[in-house]
């Protein structure tokens, strides 16, 4: 760090999403780490609802939000939010771990006078950080999660393990087990919803999916956003019913109502989840549940070992079977022996 500088340190987290921010937690730990103090100050995009996912890290102390722009003055409109952040925060040093140049130049045009960032040939980043060195150009297409490895490797930081292992409020998890004290376990989670259709496994399977599975689990959980709330209560009304008539079916529940830290605590209280490529998916990795998720056009993600992906090929989630995910499920009860979270977890 620069002698004798002042203020926070500040990391810049392109995170778009939940499982982006979950790539990059084992980093920011690695900086934080690294200073005395032990906490940064992290910017990340609104659509990573990092505030929320991070609100008892230790290592954070703050989550401030970059806003993502579009159209003709998208960089400018950039270039001032983040110059706005770094003259509010007054950072000693800021390391952006991205290769565009717009928050660098933000933060060198705001007198942080320590910078860092990943480079990759885009001199319009380079030329505005103050410590180095920066990933080499043949990186450029490389997965993110290869990128940060280098840039942890070029900048001295620790990580013995890619693992979020995301740290929940125990309070939410003590209400969620209250709310649902009475339901029948094991209980599996089904993760119903997702930013795009592209991503969306018909929901009709996942109520084949539940029936067919119903000796593993006493409770199946449907999570997903508001705008799943109606199909899902739909769902769940004819499975109960149904299994009401032929009896030993596990009961249905929908949670779609949920907030961000009761679905993460959820997911810990319960033996599994299954579930589109989607925040929720992700939370079950990070908080060290098993989770099978359902792939659609993105790459499969490779930084947790709860994690198994099933995709149908060309990127198409519609082409992923219920027996596919059925065998994929068993297959890994059978092996792993599925239980319940501790309500401690």
């Amino acid at each position: 760090m620069t002698p004798g500088a002042t203020g926070p340190v500040l990391v810049y987290a392109p995170d778009r999403g939940i499982g982006d921010l979950m790539w990059h937690l084992p980093t920011i730990r690695a900086i934080a780490a690294q200073i005395p103090e032990g906490q940064v100050v992290l910017a990340a995009r609104p659509s990573s609802r990092a505030a929320e996912v991070l609100a008892v890290e230790p290592t954070v102390s703050r989550v401030v939000y970059a806003p993502h722009h579009s159209g003709l003055l998208r960089d400018l409109r950039e270039i001032a939010d983040f110059w706005r952040l770094c003259r509010q925060i007054r950072p000693r040093a800021v390391w952006i771990l991205e290769k565009i140049g717009r928050p660098a130049l933000a933060a060198a045009l705001a007198g942080t006078p320590e910078r860092r960032g990943f480079g990759l040939g885009h001199a319009s980043q380079e030329r505005w950080l103050t410590v180095g060195p920066v990933l080499p150009r043949s990186l450029r297409p490389a997965h993110r999660l290869e990128k940060l490895a280098q840039f942890e490797r070029l900048h001295g930081l620790a990580v013995t393990s890619r693992e979020p292992a995301l740290k929940l409020d125990p309070a939410a998890v003590a209400k969620v087990a209250a709310r649902f004290a009475a339901v029948p376990r094991p209980w599996l989670v089904l993760g119903i919803g997702a930013s795009e259709p592209a991503r969306t496994w018909p929901i009709e399977r996942f109520a084949t999916l539940s029936r067919a599975v119903g000796d593993l689990f006493g409770a199946v959980f449907w999570l997903g956003g508001p705008a799943d709330a109606a199909p899902a209560e739909a769902a769940v009304a004819a499975l109960n019913a149904q299994g009401g008539e032929a009896g030993g079916a596990p009961l249905n529940i929908a949670a779609c109502d949920l907030s961000l830290d009761a679905a993460a605590a959820l997911i810990a209280l319960s033996a599994g989840f299954v579930g589109n490529d989607s925040g929720p998916l992700n939370l079950a990795a990070a908080v060290g549940r098993p989770a099978i998720g359902l792939m659609g056009t993105s790459p499969v993600p490779a930084y947790s070992r709860h994690l198994t992906a099933l995709d149908g090929g060309a990127g198409r989630i519609a082409d992923i079977t219920v027996d596919q995910v059925v065998g994929a499920l068993r297959r890994r009860v059978a092996a792993e022996g599925w239980r319940d979270g501790a309500p401690e977890a």
